[in-house]
């Protein structure tokens, strides 16, 4: 019986090559290619940049 450390990864590896040898046909792959509206990704921005500056004035206010 084979131990924990010797499981079977030949699995894992069949899917990474079938993900890796797929056809790049029409659908955007790249990073920087981005179907959301501007809009939607400027106030998910806006947010993020909020919350972090909320919680550094939280923690300033703590240390102070």
């Amino acid at each position: 019986m084979p131990d924990q450390d010797e499981a079977d990864t030949s699995g894992s590896t069949a899917e990474f090559r079938a993900f890796a040898d797929r056809p790049q046909g029409g659908e955007a792959t790249q990073a920087w290619a981005m179907n959301a509206p501007r809009n939607q990704v400027a106030k998910f921005a806006a947010i993020v940049v909020g919350v972090a500056v909320l919680i550094a004035i939280i923690a300033f206010l703590f240390i102070a």
